[in-house]
């Protein structure tokens, strides 16, 4: 009979222990966790089948059943193997195993006494610090962009940035609102169909990967999600919204519940860092893209791995799936546009290569498809950007090159408009059609309240017209009339407010 190797934790004698401490502390638990037990328990072969990356994997226990009895120390399996050990056909089992550092008596009196108390869930979020020296920078730094994405009902664009995501209106393209208390970089973004919910993606390295939920109408955090052990660099919705999936450096995919911010299962077997994420339009495949040089599918419903589409020959940093989900296209290190044909099984064997097309001089950092499936948009590292006849993965046309890298894309207005964000910082909107920077639209005026004003006083009038929200000078025909624009209230796109003033002399 195999039994659960508990947290690989270290046994003492039981005359050499304090007496445990009642605490409701599990993060106390979990620091002991981390330094002692994940070499074997975490969720990437797990020995005995128990990981102890979280409280749930812990509570749920391992191959020979729960290894933690709330309430009862004495009967759960966990401190036995930690303490005293167990003996099993004539053999001590003692853990951590062999020569390695045993427990002290404060962890095992901490871990007893959280279970003393009734091995209670944690409250709130642990905030983890790394210990590093402060070096403070010599100049300001970039606000680098790292995504985009675009919501068509409340027509926004969600920017990530280190530490934060920011909300732009696609018609004004003025700043709504700023979502701030991102740790790190907020590498993947996503909203939700309806648009009324932003999921973001950070985390700090070597300590944890966070999805931030947020309500996008008032600017409300609706929740934390934590689980990784790394930091997040990819993240995608299922079509229903149901399901939230995360990938992070810890090579790791985790599927969560939208609801509740509940983990679902991690998914293991890339044996790099997950790229990028992307759930076929059916939700029933997932497909992930990793420095491991393989693009995954997995079944959503059973957590299975279905194929491993191995052919690129370096690291894989983006995929999308056309609208039907019927083709998965892939690039990355190797500079090459790849599209395969999934099957509805997604199985072995039933997901032929059928392009393979040389596209940038350097890495491929983004790909998506238009939402008729006809064009693919493309960016590299060589500061390009390239439009593509999706059928054949033909170039259609290159943009002007890019001042900096261009690792964020988002398709606007019915696919018209491509956005593309930079590492420096910078965004453009181009004609997706031309290839050229589409400009705002013009203001125009149509009509001014009240008609008539009087000579030598300051008179406050409306302006009424369109796209009036970018709306910076008032010019008049006449030079001795000075308007200014008023920013409280703002102006908006169908009006405005300015003042206006005259010398006592002006002719009518």
């Amino acid at each position: 009979m195999i039994f659960p190797l508990g947290a690989l934790l270290g046994g003492m004698n039981a005359l050499a222990q304090r007496p445990s401490t009642a605490t409701n502390d599990y993060w106390a638990v979990d620091a002991i966790f981390s330094k002692h037990c994940l070499d074997c328990h975490e969720a990437k072969e797990p020995e005995a089948k128990l990981v102890l990356e979280s409280f749930d994997t812990l509570m749920k226990g391992g191959k020979s059943g729960p290894v933690v009895v709330p309430g009862k120390s004495s009967e759960s399996l966990l401190l036995k193997l930690v303490q005293d050990g167990i003996e099993r056909d004539g053999k001590k089992i003692i853990m951590p195993p062999g020569k390695r550092k045993k427990l002290d008596a404060e962890e095992i009196a901490a871990i007893e006494g959280w279970i003393d108390v009734g091995a209670k869930a944690p409250e709130g979020i642990r905030i983890r610090e790394l210990a590093i020296p402060r070096i403070d920078p010599k100049v300001p730094p970039r606000k680098t962009i790292n995504a985009l994405a675009y919501a068509h009902g409340p027509k926004l664009i969600a920017v990530a940035r280190y530490g934060e995501v920011e909300l732009v209106s696609a018609e004004t393209r003025l700043t709504v609102r700023k979502l701030t208390g991102h740790r790190g970089n907020v590498n993947a973004i996503v909203f939700s169909a309806d648009g009324k919910q932003l999921f973001a993606t950070a985390g700090e390295t070597a300590l944890f990967g966070e999805v931030r939920q947020w309500n996008v109408d008032d600017g409300k955090l609706i929740r934390v999600i934590e689980g990784h052990r790394d930091s997040l660099y990819s993240v995608a919705l299922s079509p229903d919204g149901k399901i939230l999936a995360t990938g992070s450096y810890d090579q790791k995919i985790k599927l969560w519940k939208v609801e509740t911010g509940e983990e679902i299962r991690t998914l293991s077997g890339h044996n790099g860092c997950v790229f990028d994420l992307a759930f076929r339009p059916d939700g029933k495949i997932l497909a992930s893209a990793s420095a491991d040089r393989t693009v995954k599918l997995w079944d959503v419903e059973s957590g299975q791995r279905r194929d491993t589409l191995s052919q690129p020959l370096k690291e894989v940093f983006t995929l999308a799936f056309t609208p039907d989900g019927k083709r998965l296209a892939a690039g990355g290190v190797d500079n090459r546009i790849r599209v395969w044909e999934i099957s509805d099984t997604a199985a072995e064997t039933t997901n032929p290569l059928l392009h393979a097309r040389f596209a940038h001089e350097g890495a491929i950092l983004n790909l998506l498809y238009s939402a008729d499936g006809k064009t693919i948009v493309s960016s590299s590292d060589d500061k390009t950007v390239k439009i593509w006849d999706a059928a054949e993965v033909t170039e259609r046309l290159s943009l002007e090159t890019q001042p900096d890298w261009p690792p964020a894309l988002a398709l606007l207005s019915k696919d018209n408009t491509l956005l593309v964000g930079r590492l420096d910082g910078s965004m453009q909107f181009y004609d997706i059609t031309s290839g050229k920077v589409a400009l705002p639209a013009k203001p125009e005026l149509v009509r001014v309240i009240p008609r008539g004003i009087q000579r030598g006083i300051e008179t406050r009038i409306k302006l009424i017209g369109s796209n009036l929200a970018t709306l910076k000078e008032v010019k008049s025909t006449n030079a001795k009339l000075k308007a200014t624009v008023l920013t409280d209230p703002a102006p908006m796109a169908n009006e405005a407010w300015a003042t206006v003033t005259t010398p006592a002399d002006l002719q009518r």
